[in-house]
């Protein structure tokens, strides 16, 4: 199925699903630690809301961008209400095409001097 698609039909992706995947190209993770790898990442800047970080997981799975995981070896601790996911190769693919378009963006704006080089 994700073979026939076209990454670019789920461009331009919202802030928070770009930054879930992002969390997620590290390896599998559950809902919390992915909220707290965004609020790392973003120095604190960004938090997401309990409700819509699951709210973008459901999406995310729904479209076929992540899947369920099974619990990584290196985490220890088994709590039975954490729901693992992964990327999936096709969200891998979105993604990969989501950052090409910030980039060429980026682009841009250094030519038109709006950033620095």
């Amino acid at each position: 199925m994700s073979e026939t698609r076209n990454p670019a039909e789920f461009l331009p992706l919202s802030d928070l699903s770009f930054h879930v995947l992002l969390a997620l190209g590290a390896g599998p993770s559950h809902g919390y630690a992915v909220g707290k790898e965004i609020e790392r990442r973003s120095g604190g800047r960004l938090s997401p809301a309990t409700g819509s970080l699951y709210q973008a997981l459901r999406g995310l799975h729904r479209d076929g961008l992540i899947e369920e995981s099974e619990r990584p070896r290196r985490i220890a601790v088994v709590d039975a209400r954490r729901q693992y996911f992964q990327l999936t190769p096709f969200g891998r693919r979105v993604f990969a095409a989501e950052a090409r378009r910030l980039e060429a963006l980026l682009s841009a704006a250094r030519e038109m001097r709006l950033l620095p080089a």
